[in-house]
């Protein structure tokens, strides 16, 4: 029951065990799936905006008119200058993200055009201005759009209202030359970022940032702060990722976090977001207490289980010990108490079906002793009656030879010869010379009783057949049926004939015919087919009753096998033939 019961808290340990880290990861990767979603989603809206942005860079870098402008660089208020100006400011207009590029500016090495929101409008030399920035060599230099200076604070305006924007400067080529006449300088708001943050989901204890370049912002809910990154990637596991985005397992001095990463179509831009640790541990907190309230039931079940198994199995068994224990100490009687309606109790009620068994085999031993006893003792009785048998016919026939009378010493000649070969001997099988002899002592006496009216002829065509086996009484009952059934009816004279001879089978195997043959009343047909199966007549002895033609029938086929047995075949009025066939089995004489 120990073992039962640290089996089953072995085993709720192990699933707890497993159950924690399958849940563990799936919450993982169910929280970095969900955080990748909205990340995702977010992502998309800023690109929208920057796919705006591009779209207007690219018009004032490929429009012939401004490429015109650029050519001749011509003075302000000129024809040419408003008729590039009013194509500038329409498709500022009516770019969809306008309202997230505060100032587009198309400038010469002499003049500029500007198309700006009213609160970005300003009177400064902006040409000049813009050519003094620090990074103005190195963005109009590069290779393709660079946001590596990040967030600015707008150089152009002045006053205690700060506007931060993230400055885009591209070269503005001469019409089929390579080399540029001009530039392109816009500024992208950061409210293109922070407006979609309001509306956007993050779960407690999640941080959203954006990165560009070598710049790391933290994105609040209205506002965008530069903050030094100080973390250590640990590992890379943007396989969890559904597509589009890294994950990775970073090491910072709040902890280890998981941090989701969204590139922006900005060139080195992007877009990261913390995974809450805080609803992973909510959730892990929520699953050790369901893990303690299954933890508490199975050991409930378990304490239970081990109380059943102590009723139904140690008690139980426990009692059948000490019964089988009474058992080996000679205590035979029935005890109801190991017995029940389970398993246990079956074995319990064939031990006390056993026990009762084993007492009622003791008690039949005693009685057999007992009765062994009394047949041992009538067995002696028995073997001085025929002695004192046998001695009484001896002086019947002496008396007999004395006064003359042949008929009674030959009858009881052949009365003790008769009587002889039935007490004799327990074999089964005799000599068929044996048999013989008794059929012919047996003979003498029925002839006697008819006066000489029937005959016995004996015929054995081979000597060896005399030494060949056969059952004791096989031959007596026939001649017995014979006479009775066969001559007796008839009336007068009648002939008995025996015939034994060979049924060849192969050199080392031989059947026996004997054929006993009458020439009485016959038998009729359907009497011959039912003959071997019904019992014989009455008017015989007690003992040849006992041995009638169905008994002989069926002891040769048990004796020789199916095939062997007896044979009958009669014609009403004429005879009657019954044939003995046995297989030989040879005797020393």
């Amino acid at each position: 029951m120990f073992t039962t019961l640290s089996s089953i808290l072995g085993m709720c340990l192990v699933i707890a065990a497993a159950s924690y880290f399958f849940f563990h990861k799936y919450m993982q990767s169910s929280l970095i799936s969900s955080t990748e979603s909205n990340l995702r989603m977010l992502g998309d809206s800023i690109n929208e905006n920057i796919q705006d942005v591009y779209r207007m860079a690219r018009f004032c870098q490929g429009s012939s008119v401004i490429a015109e402008y650029i050519k001749t660089s011509p003075e302000p208020g000129s024809v040419l200058s408003v008729a590039t100006y009013d194509r500038l400011f329409e498709e500022y207009q009516n770019n969809s993200s306008g309202k997230y590029m505060p100032r587009v500016i198309v400038a010469t090495d002499e003049h500029y055009l500007q198309a700006c929101q009213t609160s970005f409008s300003t009177s400064v030399d902006m040409a000049r201005m813009i050519r003094e920035l620090s990074f103005f060599e190195s963005m109009l230099s590069a290779d393709d759009y660079d946001f590596s200076e990040g967030v600015i604070a707008d150089p152009f305006l002045r006053g205690k209202n700060v506007k931060y924007v993230i400055p885009l400067i591209r070269p503005i080529y001469y019409r089929f030359r390579s080399n540029h006449g001009g530039f392109l300088f816009m500024e992208v708001s950061c409210d293109m970022i922070t407006s979609k943050l309001p509306s956007y989901y993050m779960e407690k204890g999640s941080n959203l940032y954006l990165g560009m370049g070598d710049h790391l912002y933290e994105l609040n809910s209205s506002s965008i702060s530069e903050i030094e990154p100080e973390y250590r990637i640990l590992k890379d596991q943007s396989d969890m990722s559904s597509g589009g985005t890294g994950v990775y397992r970073i090491d910072t001095k709040e902890g280890k976090r998981t941090v989701i990463v969204y590139p922006l179509l900005m060139n080195d831009c992007y877009l990261a977001q913390t995974v809450s640790s805080r609803e992973t541990d909510r959730q892990v907190g929520l699953f050790w207490i369901i893990m303690l309230a299954i933890l508490i039931g199975l050991v409930a079940i378990a304490l239970i289980m081990v109380k059943m198994m102590n009723d139904m199995i140690h008690k139980p068994l426990s009692r059948i010990r000490k019964k089988i224990g009474l058992i080996s100490e000679g205590d035979f009687s029935r005890d109801g108490s190991i017995e029940a309606d389970h398993e246990i109790g079956e074995i319990g009620k064939g031990i006390n079906d056993l026990s009762e068994s084993v007492s009622r085999l003791l008690d039949s031993r005693v009685e057999n002793e007992k009765q062994k006893r009394d047949l041992e003792y009538k067995m002696l009785q028995s073997q001085i009656n025929p002695h004192f048998l046998y001695n009484t016919l001896n002086s019947i026939k002496m008396m007999s030879q004395a006064q003359g009378a042949t008929g009674i010493t030959e009858m009881t000649t052949s009365l003790a010869s008769l009587l002889r070969s039935i007490s004799k001997g327990t074999s089964l099988l005799v000599p068929i010379s044996e048999e013989l002899s008794l059929v012919k002592n047996y003979f003498t006496i029925q002839n006697l009783r008819y006066g000489g009216m029937i005959r016995l002829n004996i015929n054995v065509d081979d000597d060896e057949i005399l030494n060949a086996q056969i059952l004791k009484f096989t031959l007596q009952p026939i001649v017995e049926n014979a006479i009775f059934h066969g001559l007796e009816p008839k009336g007068g004279t009648g002939t008995i004939d025996i015939h034994a001879h060979y049924v060849p089978q192969g050199e080392d195997c031989r059947d026996i015919f004997i054929d006993v043959t009458d020439d009485g009343v016959g038998i009729p047909k359907d009497k011959c087919i039912t003959l071997l199966n019904d019992h014989e007549g009455e008017n015989r002895s007690e003992f040849f009753k006992e041995i009638g033609i169905n008994n002989v029938h069926k002891r040769l086929k048990y004796e020789f096998g199916e095939q062997y047995g007896l044979f009958i075949e009669s014609e009403e009025g004429k005879y009657t033939k019954i044939s003995v066939l046995i297989s030989e089995r040879r005797t020393d004489v």
